[in-house]
């Protein structure tokens, strides 16, 4: 009996290992500093979205750098990478906003930092100029950007009108993303 259970742990070992080979090669638009910051504040949502807000705009200003830049070697494909890691970035800023409005997390604070800052993205975009190598990267992070955007001052009304109602579940943090 204990060597069938010895034998179950070795195999969930080898899966979790496996499962951690395949997500790594998935391209994690995070470093992995980034992704212990993200899991320090998996419980202050407020944080966690300005983490996610910090990311978004280190990757902007590393496109602005390299299309200012054309002495970077392969620079049209390091533009295209981090015009891909905004978008993966964006889409995780919005899955987080999801579930933190979901569960009725008072998240009105940052909400207003990422309104602000989602208006201004679609601009800064438009610095990486326009190259075949990388347009569809870019499309795809202009639309990232406009969802960020539209969802986040839908989010910020919802959330005044909740709490408006709801006064004595402000400043909460709620069930937020693990």
């Amino acid at each position: 009996m204990v060597r069938r259970i010895a034998c179950l742990l070795i195999l969930f070992l080898a899966a979790g290992s496996a499962v951690r080979l395949c997500a790594q090669d998935d391209q994690d638009p995070l470093t992995p500093d980034e992704v212990q910051q993200v899991r320090d504040d998996a419980i202050h949502p407020n944080e966690r979205i300005k983490l996610y807000m910090k990311f978004i705009e280190d990757r902007l200003t590393s496109i602005r750098q390299l299309a200012g830049n054309p002495d970077v070697a392969d620079r049209k494909a390091q533009i295209r990478d981090k015009l891909e890691e905004f978008t993966h970035l964006c889409d995780e800023l919005q899955d987080n906003l999801d579930t933190y409005d979901a569960a009725h997390a008072d998240i009105r604070k940052s909400l207003k930092e990422v309104v602000a800052s989602t208006a201004k993205w679609p601009a800064e975009l438009r610095a990486a100029g326009t190259d075949a190598s990388y347009d569809f990267s870019l499309k795809t992070a202009q639309e990232a950007a406009q969802s960020a955007s539209e969802e986040a001052r839908q989010l910020a009304t919802e959330q005044d009108a909740f709490f408006q109602t709801h006064k004595d579940e402000r400043h909460r943090n709620g069930n937020g993303p693990s």
